[in-house]
């Protein structure tokens, strides 16, 4: 089976790219060819075996490359790329992985009206000329007002290092540990959250509240951001005393989570959020606003942020432990990359076996190296060219 992703992110600080990072080691290790299409690509995402290539936003070459690519599936993850595997035929099965977009309540009001007319034409036109949509809770099939689509829940392994009961055990110990080290009963609690920041994420993400915890809890609290924004969110946050700790590796990001004593995500959108299950890895409850899949992907889900607060405050290092081994055990029933693949693999080959066609020729190895050249030269050459001018 050859497989073709489309995306329009491939960077770090996106979940859809994490989640394609990790589903792309499991394609391969099923012994699938994978190629990767990425408007914005880090290529240090990549795991062995899969070929990448940065696409042009025109898009003109890409279909050239999915026509001559002898494609059986093509699976795209992000705009634009649903639209443009409803309007052109490959011959192939094509999948749309609903990630998901905001709330028109949530946007700017310059872009409400877009935002409508974008999600009549996934309605009307996009989601009926795919093979399949894909989406990643059973709360965004009701979301998205598609009730065809597919559940695939995301994994979450992919810091916790280890599997099996050998993982947990190791886990738990390490959890157990932290909390024996946290005697001091006037420590304050270490709250992690992991968010995008920008100002036109500000509401839907819930940023203003972390500013609120900080400031209702004081002292009892050490509120970290791991996360992106731009500068004007990053002084509001300094002066609310959060601690801005930007974007980080992954070495680091996994250490924030094993060492902070809760999660905290005060999201007024998502159709997942793989934060909650990461924590959830890392022995530590993750706490949520009880809206859309947050119910389904933790255990800890609060109508209200006073609720949210007073866990906080009232928490002690044996109740945080204690929620962090049932936090475990959820993730770890219903998160793994593993899960994901299987069912993944198992779904495309119900669709190809559904749906045949001829394909186009192969793409020759020839034409992936003219490819990659031709994308070099316009990013890294032609650019500084006309910068001279």
């Amino acid at each position: 089976m050859r497989i073709a992703i489309l995306t329009s992110v491939f960077v770090p600080e996106f979940g859809v790219a994490r989640v394609i990072a990790s589903q792309l080691a499991h394609l391969v290790k099923a012994g699938i060819c994978v190629d990767l299409y990425a408007c914005e690509l880090d290529r240090g995402l990549l795991c062995e075996g899969v070929r990448a290539v940065r696409v042009p936003t025109h898009l003109r070459g890409l279909r050239r490359a999915l026509l001559r690519g002898r494609y059986d599936v093509i699976v795209a993850h992000t705009d634009p790329f649903y639209k443009f595997l409803a309007e052109n035929d490959f011959g192939a099965v094509t999948v749309g992985y609903e990630h998901g977009y905001p709330p028109v309540d949530l946007c700017l009001p310059e872009e409400r009206e877009q935002r409508l007319s974008e999600i009549g034409d996934r309605l009307g036109k996009i989601y009926p000329a795919l093979s399949c949509v894909v989406t990643i809770s059973n709360y965004a099939v009701d979301y998205l007002q598609w009730p065809s689509a597919r559940v695939i829940y995301n994994g979450a392994d992919h810091y916790c290092g280890k599997t099996g009961s050998a993982g947990n055990a190791a886990g738990s110990a390490e959890n157990a540990e932290n909390a024996e080290k946290a005697e001091n009963a006037a420590a304050p609690v270490t709250v992690l959250a992991v968010s995008r920041f920008r100002k036109e994420e500000w509401q839907y993400k819930g940023i203003g509240y972390l500013c609120r915890l900080k400031q209702d809890l004081g002292e009892r609290v050490k509120v970290l951001l791991v996360g992106r924004g731009d500068s004007e969110s990053t002084e509001k946050l300094r002066q609310s005393g959060v601690e801005v700790v930007g974007m980080v590796s992954e070495q680091k990001l996994a250490e924030l989570y094993r060492s902070c004593d809760a999660l905290v995500s005060f999201s007024q959108w998502e159709l997942f959020n793989l934060p909650l299950a990461e924590a959830g890895f890392a022995h530590k409850p993750a706490l949520a606003f009880n809206h859309g899949p947050h119910a389904e992907v933790s255990l800890f889900a609060f109508d209200t942020y006073e609720e949210i607060r007073d866990y906080l405050k009232n928490s002690t290092r044996e109740s945080r432990y204690l929620d962090g081994e049932k936090m475990f055990a959820h993730v770890d029933a219903h998160f793994r990359w593993e899960y994901n693949g299987e069912k993944f693999v198992a779904l495309l080959k119900e669709l190809c076996a559904a749906e045949s066609g001829k394909k186009a020729s192969p793409m020759l190895a020839l034409d992936w190296l003219k490819w990659n050249a031709r994308e070099f030269l316009r990013k890294n050459i032609y650019k500084k060219l006309r910068g001279r001018r």
